[in-house]
């Protein structure tokens, strides 16, 4: 089968509404383009579950505080279609702003328990332009299963909990988060880092790892530990370094068996990165 582009909610209705897909379960994968092999892990497992697999390309621009940070999103539509084609994508869906918030567009959807805190603390109403999309996209295709990464841990604990409280009857496969060979978390905001600054960027996983290695159960201690180890590495403007439960995100001042997890974002140059890591105690 062919990969079908659409671009408008007409074409997306077609193809949608075909009998050959009736029976199928839709998977569901969001990106905003740019896209590497984290997606493509995404794509892997959405076909390894037998899914009709749409990957969606929108670059939403009420998910981000900054003006500037949205005219700088790496944007290669081109590639991405090829990457998707060659990939054996069923259906990209590659929505206009228009279509998706018209003129005098007003609609949002809210997430309080989750979204104020860590990405959201000081990324004011970024969780509310996740959710909002999201849930368009959740309504427009109607997927049996959406695929998300585990590199934005909170995002994936945010949809999970949209899900549940609209009763929405789609499931969440989550997906480890995928590295290079230094174990920098692949990111489509890696590409606007220098040389020097990605040098720096792959230091953090590198750092992070050292939860494991450390013996105690002090939160506080630990995280002294880390800022330090990260500083002699670059690493010198930590935007949060936090220590929280898995399920639900609790901040924790003990290490907590098997559901603990170090949050991290940096800023590298003008770049910011996330990643998180699972703390399991030797």
């Amino acid at each position: 089968m062919n990969t079908y582009i659409a671009r408008n909610f007409k074409s997306l209705k077609i193809q949608l509404e075909k009998k050959n897909l009736i029976r199928k379960k839709i998977g569901l994968i969001p990106t905003m383009g740019s896209l590497h092999e984290g997606h493509l892990a995404l794509i892997k497992k959405s076909k390894d579950l037998n899914c009709f697999t749409i990957v969606t390309i929108f670059l939403n621009p009420i998910q981000f505080n900054s003006k500037t940070d949205l005219i700088k999103y790496p944007i290669q539509e081109k590639e991405d279609i090829k990457l998707l084609k060659n990939n054996k994508v069923d259906l990209i869906y590659i929505p206009k702003l228009k279509d998706i918030y018209p003129k005098n567009y007003s609609t949002y959807l809210s997430e309080n328990l989750y979204s104020n805190l860590l990405c959201g603390n000081k990324r004011k109403n970024h969780f509310s332009g996740v959710t909002t999309i999201v849930l368009k996209l959740f309504l427009l295709i109607n997927p049996k299963v959406a695929f998300f990464g585990e590199k934005d841990f909170q995002q994936l604990v945010i949809i999970k909990k949209i899900i549940q409280d609209l009763n929405l009857n789609i499931k969440v496969v989550s997906v480890n988060t995928v590295r290079d060979q230094s174990g920098l978390a692949l990111s489509s905001r890696n590409k606007l880092l220098s040389s020097k600054q990605l040098d720096i960027a792959r230091k953090i996983n590198y750092n992070l790892k050292k939860v494991n290695l450390y013996n105690g159960k002090d939160v506080t201690h630990l995280k002294n530990f880390l800022k330090k180890e990260m500083k002699k590495d670059g690493i010198i403007n930590i935007e949060y370094l936090e220590v929280r439960s898995e399920s639900e995100l609790k901040k924790l001042k003990e290490y907590k068996n098997k559901d603990t997890r170090v949050f991290i974002a940096v800023n590298i140059g003008k770049v910011r990165l996330i990643d998180n890591l699972r703390w399991e105690k030797c």
